[in-house]
This record gives C-alpha cells, sequence and structure tokens, in this order.
C-alpha cells in the first residue's frame, strides 16, 4: 500500500488558483489504485474540512495542528497532543504576549478559537475569546498561532520565544505564522503517530509540503517539495513537482 500526506496550503492549494482540477482527478485515480491520502496541516480539522468539503477533495485522514491532532475522515479524533495549562498561563504573563499587538489563534481538536484576530472565516467555524485568559478553560488546546510581518520577523519572535521557554515549545513556522506546539510535536512526529496508531505494516510513504513547518517531514522521509517552495525546500526535498497531482501520478 502506498500512503500519500500532502500539506494543504501553498502545497495542495496555492495562492490565487485553489486547488487545480488534475490534482483532484489525480487524487481519485491514487485512492481508485487501492492507495491511501490525507493531509497534513497546520489547521485544526474545522478549517482544513471547510476546504476539503468546497472543493470535492477526497481524504482518508487528517493530520491536523502540525501533528498535534489527528483525526479520521469523518473528523473522529484518534489522537492529541495537548499544551500544559500552566506553561499557556506563564506563556500568556510573558512580554512576547503582553507586547504583543496582533490576534491569536487556539485550537483544540475539536474546535477552533480566535482571539483580536480579524478574520473572514465564518463563525461557526472560529469562535471568539473575550480575553486571553478564556483560553485557559478551554479543554486540551492543543496548539497556539500567531502572526508577524514576515518570515523574518517569526523566525527572531520565535527565537526570543524558545530562549525564555526552552524545550517547552516547538514553533511550526509557516510564512508570517507562528504556530507553538508542544516541544517535540511537528508534522513529522504526527506522521509516524498516525501510521503507528494504525498499525499498517507493508507500505511507502509519498510526502509533499512547501515551508518551514513541512521540513521535519521532507528531511525525515524523503519527501517532495513544489516548484513555488523556498529554495531551502528545494535543497532538502528529493524532487521537486509543479503539483501533488504530479507527484501522485508519478508514483501510481
Amino acid at each position: 500500500m502506498k500512503i500519500a500526506f500532502s500539506d494543504y496550503d501553498g502545497t495542495l492549494s496555492v495562492p490565487h488558483g485553489g486547488v487545480a482540477a488534475e490534482t483532484i482527478t489525480a487524487i481519485h485515480d491514487w485512492r481508485s489504485a487501492g492507495n491511501k491520502f490525507g493531509i497534513v496541516t497546520g489547521r485544526d480539522y474545522s478549517l482544513i474540512a471547510m476546504e476539503t468539503r468546497a472543493h470535492n477533495i477526497p481524504v482518508d485522514f487528517y493530520i491536523c495542528c502540525n501533528g498535534a491532532a489527528i483525526h479520521h475522515t469523518d473528523g473522529t479524533p484518534l489522537i492529541s497532543t495537548p499544551l500544559s495549562r500552566e506553561v499557556m498561563k506563564d506563556f500568556f504573563r510573558s512580554e512576547h504576549v503582553r507586547s504583543y499587538t496582533d490576534g491569536m489563534l487556539f485550537f483544540t481538536p475539536e474546535h477552533a478559537y480566535t482571539y483580536r484576530l480579524r478574520t473572514d472565516v465564518p463563525s461557526s467555524y472560529l469562535t471568539p475569546l473575550n480575553t486571553i485568559e478564556e483560553a485557559l478553560r478551554l479543554k486540551d488546546v492543543v496548539q497556539m498561532g500567531m502572526r508577524f510581518r514576515d518570515r523574518d520577523e517569526t523566525l527572531a519572535a520565535f527565537a526570543a520565544i524558545d530562549s525564555d521557554f526552552p524545550n517547552i515549545f516547538t514553533g511550526n513556522m509557516n510564512r508570517q505564522f507562528l504556530d507553538l506546539n508542544r516541544a517535540g510535536v511537528n508534522k513529522s512526529m504526527g506522521i509516524a503517530d498516525f501510521v503507528r496508531h494504525m498499525g499498517w505494516e507493508a507500505y511507502d510513504l509519498f510526502i509533499i509540503g512547501d515551508d518551514r513547518n513541512d521540513l521535519a517531514m521532507i528531511e525525515e522521509y524523503g519527501g517532495y517539495t513544489v516548484r513555488r517552495a523556498q529554495p531551502f525546500m528545494h535543497e532538502a526535498a528529493r524532487a521537486v513537482y509543479d503539483s501533488v497531482g504530479a507527484m501522485l501520478r508519478d508514483h501510481l
């Protein structure tokens, strides 16, 4: 059996172009041949399922929140790795939050919440919080999301957080977005946890992504990237494809 794991934003779905029809056809052909196809994303389940339903993308599983929340195709939670409430409380008291002026996202395995973040996502998918302390009352927060001006500011922000909170968080970064997960949590770990949970023994893995939060899984599993990705991803990847569909067809 062959199992494909694809990042969504910037990989399966491209800016200003969405998900190409030929890629969706390739996914159907891949699964019709007896293979599995899943998405590995920094989004939570509700926000990624909103996209796959809109584009009619067939998906066998979802590895969400950079590996911190894993779901069956129908959304049933399989595995979650939450942050400590005490760690969150200490982080909220720090200058990294006190001096931060943009909004934040909080993901649990079941739902997404926003604090001071302007978004056009329907409220049925994102529940607003009136104060950041309300996040401490949420059950099993698996990811906190922050947004900065650009990639360099995002890298600098996590370097400062990691200095003050060593071995507490993984900073999973995608463009100007910083997702904070429990230390050790990334997409590579999520893939390993999922495969182990499913008990599969004979399989080949095919992995593709485009940005820094995909790097660990690309390096660990000899994965692929897309042509629009950053140069450091081209250097890390086994090969570069024009699309996810092209990768799937090349390995059918």
